[in-house]
């Protein structure tokens, strides 16, 4: 198992024509784990970094969770199909639709997006490839 810290950073021009130069940060908490990077995951980090420099609302997107932590066993975290992101850090519950929104459109069919433990401390969006498939396009 390989522990790596992915930090993605953009710099992008705010959609508001003003000018200014926002940052948008993707990156992983401490704990986070990958074992391997399937064609699904890469997908699933593309359109977290892609979302994160689109959508105006947090600056900072935390992965929470990869190929770690405890989940039901037959969790697409433990194909390399999965990630959760941390959504405590997003100013509003409306933010974390609209970001939620933003990866569903992103992703597309191929990949289901979940708002999970909504109001707990443990509240993330979970990502993955749905289930039952397999995702083999390449980005």
């Amino acid at each position: 198992m390989c522990c790596c810290v992915v930090v993605i950073s953009a710099g992008v021009f705010g959609s508001d024509s003003t000018g200014y130069h926002r940052m948008a940060t993707v990156t992983c908490k401490t704990s986070v784990r990958f074992k391997r990077f399937t064609a699904g995951g890469i997908r699933i980090l593309s359109g977290v970094y892609r979302c994160a420099t689109s959508c105006g609302d947090v600056q900072t997107v935390v992965i929470t969770s990869a190929h770690d932590g405890t989940h039901v066993p037959t969790s697409r975290h433990y194909t390399d199909d999965a990630l959760d992101v941390r959504v405590h850090n997003f100013p509003t519950q409306a933010a974390i639709q609209r970001f939620a929104k933003a990866l569903r459109a992103e992703l597309g069919p191929a990949f289901t997006v979940l708002y999970e433990s909504a109001g707990t401390p443990n509240a993330h969006l979970h990502l993955q490839v749905k289930t039952g498939t397999t995702y083999t396009e390449t980005i």
